[in-house]
């Protein structure tokens, strides 16, 4: 009989501290701003490997595009890219449908021709590598 009442009165206390746990993280937990509201959106756009564990990535912070460039043991901040600008697409008889382009022709002409995020710039640095690390 003592035991039941023993058990009874752990359980008892068990609930009442749980309650009060549950409580006040109801009543004061709501107060503080989520972390959401106080800092911007972080997210990654876009990344690029450049080995087996470096690389560069565009970053979005809010408003803001950064490329960044990690590695095994830091990352670095390499430029703040401009604002992203939208643009509607542009429908009806004037509409200008841009010429298929040949391989050599993309690689010269485009938005990204020549900068850090074109993808030919990758591959001509992907093949000067492999140049010179090949062995003979």
């Amino acid at each position: 009989m003592d035991e039941l009442l023993l058990v009874g009165r752990v359980l008892l206390s068990l609930a009442c501290v749980v309650g009060l746990i549950w409580y006040l993280a109801r009543r004061f937990g709501a107060s503080r701003p989520a972390a959401d509201d106080r800092e911007p959106r972080v997210r990654v756009v876009d990344r690029q490997a450049l080995g087996r564990t470096s690389g560069v990535a565009v970053v979005a912070v809010g408003s803001r595009r950064l490329l960044v460039g990690f590695g095994e043991q830091q990352v670095a901040l390499l430029t703040e890219l401009g604002p992203v600008v939208e643009r509607p697409p542009t429908v009806g008889a004037d509409a200008v449908v841009p010429a298929p382009r040949t391989p050599d022709t993309a690689a010269a002409a485009g938005p990204l021709a020549g900068s850090v995020l074109s993808p030919q710039t990758w591959r001509a640095t992907v093949r000067a590598l492999q140049d010179r690390t090949v062995r003979r």
